[in-house]
């Protein structure tokens, strides 16, 4: 009996020292994990290298960081690059980014993404090639001073897309590209959404182009001095399908189509060859030309209407629907008729003496002004207002 007394005891005081050794191991434990900082935890593609000479890139450009792209970059196919906000990428040369895969550009209100050349003048670096693309998306993203030329010396869009693909840019910024800013050459469907342009395209170029078969929305966007057309919607010369059919509303476009001259003027909105849609509540301003619904177009299928014309120079006036367009005025359209009419009251706007500016005057406003006549006369399918900025919430946020 005591022999099983003192085996009990000593089995006892074993489990005892056990529970003390691993209650001291919990507590050491415990204490490390609270003393010590890791930091945030990064993707587990992250691209931590800032300064990147050319080849394949994929993964993720981290938040407030900068980089450098010294050599053009490619995303493979089966490759993804994604930007968080505030990351900065710099271009200091003409250098492109050839996007195979997929390209998200994801930055918000508070932290844009900014992808730049350290020089302010168009065409310094190479901008979006993304002829095959599997997806593309720029949201809250600068993209200034693209469309640097090509190996034959031509200049490139700043995001040029040839695949069937989703194309969702909203609420980003398009500056002083030397070609078209937007240019869409396939059955892609887009969604562009209360983005900014100003003066797109050198001698040349549009704002959005739209070819082959697009089909989508255009909607809030603010489009100011271009070279060409503030939108072109177009489906082939020679081809009438896959046809482009867009929905283009409420969009804001200002001084567009002079740099190209009068040889082939730009136009607020372009509708040409086989090309259809709908086009309501744009609000169109000093453009060389306005609304030109062409005869090469399916104009018997276009659809328009609560559209605002506006000009300070009656040359202008009398180009808001072109000579030879199949375009006519609606009764629901507001015109002016005579300089200085039916101003839409901007929060701050002059006409420029040159037309054919490049650099946006810095206190130009293109919000309206309470009482403005755009305010509660639009098509209520798409918005109870007139153009980019609406008194919904709807509209565009820059």
């Amino acid at each position: 009996m005591k022999k099983n007394l003192n085996q009990h005891v000593s089995m006892v005081n074993r489990i005892l020292a056990a529970v003390v050794i691993v209650a001291i191991g919990f507590l050491s434990c415990t204490k490390s994990s609270t003393t010590t900082n890791t930091g945030p935890t990064l993707p587990a593609e992250a691209i931590r290298g800032t300064v990147i000479s050319g080849g394949n890139i994929k993964g993720v450009m981290l938040t407030d960081s900068t980089y450098t792209i010294n050599g053009d970059v490619t995303v493979l196919k089966t490759d993804t690059l994604t930007v968080q906000p505030g990351a900065t990428i710099n271009i200091p040369g003409n250098h492109a980014f050839y996007i195979q895969g997929t390209i998200v550009s994801a930055g918000t209100q508070a932290k844009p993404v900014v992808f730049q050349s350290p020089v302010s003048q168009p065409g310094q670096w190479g901008g979006f090639q993304c002829d095959s693309a599997q997806a593309v998306t720029f949201k809250w993203t600068k993209v200034l001073w693209a469309g640097g030329p090509d190996s034959t010396g031509s200049t490139r869009q700043t995001i040029g897309i040839s695949s069937p693909i989703s194309v969702d840019i909203e609420d980003s910024w398009f500056i002083g590209g030397q070609d078209n800013a937007i240019g869409v050459y396939s059955t892609a469907n887009v969604t562009i959404l209360r983005n900014t342009f100003q003066g797109e395209g050198t001698t040349d170029g549009d704002a959005i182009d739209f070819h082959s078969g697009v089909t989508g929305t255009v909607a809030y966007n603010v489009l100011w001095g271009g070279a060409g057309s503030a939108i072109k919607v177009f489906t082939s010369a020679t081809i009438k399908n896959p046809q482009t059919n867009v929905t283009v509303y409420n969009n804001t476009c200002i001084d567009n189509g002079f740099r190209r001259g009068a040889a082939e003027p730009g136009r607020g909105i372009l509708v040409d060859a086989f090309s259809t849609g709908n086009f309501y509540n744009n609000l169109l301003v000093n453009n060389y030309y306005g609304l030109d619904i062409t005869p090469t177009s399916e104009y018997t299928t276009v659809k328009y209407g609560n559209n605002y014309f506006y000009g300070t120079v009656d040359s202008l006036v009398a180009q808001f629907y072109p000579v030879g367009s199949k375009g006519v005025p609606q009764s629901n359209d507001i015109i002016s008729h005579t300089t200085g009419a039916n101003d839409p009251m901007f929060v701050n706007y002059t006409p420029p003496p040159n037309p054919s500016l490049r650099i946006m005057p810095a206190n130009f406003d293109f919000h309206l002004k309470a009482g403005s006549p755009a305010l509660g006369k639009g098509n209520p399918t798409y918005n109870n207002d007139i153009g980019a900025y609406t008194t919904d919430g709807k509209g565009n946020l820059h």
